[in-house]
């Protein structure tokens, strides 16, 4: 296990370049390349420490701002750590308070956040996870991914979201496991046909290392109330256990509910066979339909049809297994949000249910300025680098034309341009032009 200061912690899982890098998977969902020297072991292999050679005497290294050195960083990446989103998100007015609206509005249980690649759509789901909590609601998120988390195969959907997991409860968050045990304490979802089970036998304290493994989606030898299958059918289950959770939380932890954040959902459209994609887009359709409190999905008829079983008035797939309804009790209390590029498209749904649909257009230039100029000071506190005016107004006029490509290569690209001027002065930042392109 190791941790990032920005990104949080994670699990190796494959290294390159003779282990300077490093592919981590952390449980925010994402999964990067990061340099073993950002990275933080917290079970650190025995080695034999080197001497370090001493700094000549004319390097001089500033005193460093921690929390500069983390925006920092994180910018070198093209996001935002969490800690610092509200205070870098600029230009998005009228998208935080459509965010804030959607948040209060019991009608609506789903947001789309529509945006070209790098347009910002992972910050603002970022700012919704941390905005979500400050509103008592309870979170989870999932970056989805063709492999490890994708759509077509809820099981996998669902144990990333349980990693992330996390209830707002005074001064400090819960995670699942923290969760359902004080839901087991408090008698919560008795008749649920998997946590009821479950929370009785972890109220008399008998819960294996087995067992939690099988409620949290993991590979798992028990399976005495059931198997939970990693089927492209199974979106009913894990809708069933996720839909029961959210209704407890406020029942019984006065939280507002369950907000489930979805990134890069257009990664759906990457698939083996055309039915993955079927199976993804009703998860997907699924879980909307859940969170709008759709009555149809306890009273409708489970069919066989020809390929598998579905309802009979909603057309939603059915685990042939386990034949559980989508929704446990209504009301649910449960909110989605997805970010998605423009080419993907729900229309039809958004006929019929109130879904908030928020489309992101390019920072103006004006918002850029002001993004960059506090940047720079930002960076000047931190490693003491000082600028003219017009060295200023050379790298903002130069980094700006990326600008309508992605807001993401404008900062990554911001990062880059004051870096080469630290370490070559007398440099002139166009030189970069072809790394940055």
């Amino acid at each position: 296990r190791v941790k990032h200061f920005t990104l949080g912690e994670g699990r190796i899982i494959d290294t390159r370049y003779h282990g300077y890098e490093c592919l981590v998977h952390f449980i925010s969902g994402l999964t990067r390349w990061v340099k073993r020297r950002y990275l933080v072991f917290l079970e650190p292999p025995k080695r034999i420490e080197k001497e370090k050679p001493p700094l000549p005497i004319s390097f001089h290294w500033p005193k460093l701002i921690k929390g500069g050195r983390e925006v920092i960083e994180a910018f070198r990446a093209g996001i935002v750590p969490g800690n610092w989103i509200k205070s870098w998100t600029v230009g998005r007015a009228k998208e935080l308070a459509q965010i804030k609206t959607w948040l209060h509005d019991q009608t609506s249980g789903a947001i789309i956040i529509k945006g070209e690649y790098g347009a910002g759509k992972t910050h603002l789901i970022e700012y919704l996870y941390h905005q979500a909590q400050e509103l008592n609601y309870a979170v989870a998120r999932v970056s989805i991914e063709p492999l490890s988390a994708h759509l077509a195969f809820p099981k996998r959907v669902y144990r990333e979201l349980v990693q992330t997991f996390r209830v707002p409860q005074g001064e400090r968050f819960l995670n699942f496991r923290e969760t359902l045990s004080i839901l087991a304490q408090k008698k919560a979802l008795s008749d649920h046909f998997i946590l009821g089970p479950f929370f009785n036998i972890l109220r008399r304290k008998e819960v294996t290392t087995p067992m939690w493994q099988w409620i949290e989606g993991l590979e798992s030898t028990f399976n005495e109330f059931g198997s939970l299958y990693d089927h492209t059918t199974a979106a009913n289950i894990y809708s069933y256990i996720l839909s029961g959770i959210s209704r407890a939380l406020v029942e019984y932890l006065d939280t507002a509910g369950l907000v489930l954040l979805f990134d890069e959902t257009e990664s759906t459209g990457i698939y083996r066979y055309s039915y993955e994609w079927q199976r993804g887009m009703n998860f997907l359709r699924g879980l909307i339909l859940v969170a709008n409190d759709e009555p149809d999905l306890l009273e409708e008829r489970i069919v066989k049809r020809e390929y598998c079983y579905q309802g009979e008035i909603t057309s939603l797939v059915y685990s042939g297994h386990r034949k559980l309804p989508y929704i446990y009790q209504l009301p649910t209390y449960l909110k989605v949000a997805f970010a998605v590029t423009p080419d993907f498209s729900i229309q039809e749904m958004r006929d019929e249910y109130n879904i908030y649909i928020l489309e992101l257009e390019p920072l103006e230039p004006q918002y850029l300025e002001h993004f960059f100029y506090r940047f720079v000071e930002l960076y000047r506190k931190v490693y003491g680098l000082r600028l003219t005016a017009r060295e200023k107004r050379e790298i903002f006029t130069f980094i700006k034309g990326y600008a309508p490509i992605s807001t993401r290569i404008f900062i990554k690209a911001m990062v880059e341009c004051l870096d080469f001027k630290r370490f070559y002065p007398a440099g002139e930042v166009k030189t970069l032009a072809r790394g940055l392109s």
